[in-house]
């Protein structure tokens, strides 16, 4: 179960940024310019950090996203995201593979599939899948229609540029 602690400021701006903790790894993303963290809206969802333009809600927005770490059976993100188009097939179709690839602030490799929209699921998606020591991060961004995605798309590449993985740490003197 992942969780996020963030620092207090104004409501109107929830949390500038966050700290995604998983069992094996932890990360921080901000918000990218025009949209907000949120660390209260998605917890009964199990998303305990979602992000979403400013002035909207988690609820109501035409795109939201969510970022989370894969659970603890996988450290591949290749691996990951190959049982994840798996079980998303029949409802998604196949998704357009490796769209985009980099690395993140501090050197973390990531790579973003594209999952348009199909005749029985009508999100359109974008899936930035982070290769992290022992361990798989993952940020989706999710629109409830193509012309609301393609103005959205870039926010995801942005939040990746704030992306930063957390080192665990262990306890002095421990063998």
């Amino acid at each position: 179960m992942a969780m996020l602690v963030a620092a207090a400021v104004p409501a109107q701006n929830k949390y500038p940024g966050g700290i995604v903790y998983g069992p094996k790894a932890a990360f921080n993303i901000a918000a990218p310019e025009g949209w907000v963290l949120d660390n209260e809206s998605g917890v009964n969802q199990g998303q305990p950090c979602v992000l979403y333009p400013k002035g909207e809600s988690w609820a109501d927005s035409r795109t939201v996203m969510y970022a989370k770490i894969a659970s603890t059976q996988y450290e591949d993100a290749e691996k990951f995201a190959a049982v994840a188009i798996k079980q998303m097939e029949s409802k998604h179709g196949k998704p357009k593979e490796k769209i985009d690839k980099g690395k993140t602030s501090n050197g973390q490799a990531f790579f973003i599939n594209e999952y348009p929209a199909t005749k029985m699921y009508s999100q359109w998606e974008r899936v930035a899948y982070v290769q992290l020591p022992k361990a798989v991060a993952y940020i989706v961004l999710s629109s409830r229609d193509e012309a609301t995605y393609r103005k959205d798309a870039p926010a995801l590449r942005e939040v990746l540029k704030t992306f930063a993985y957390l080192e665990p740490k262990t306890e002095t003197g421990a063998q």
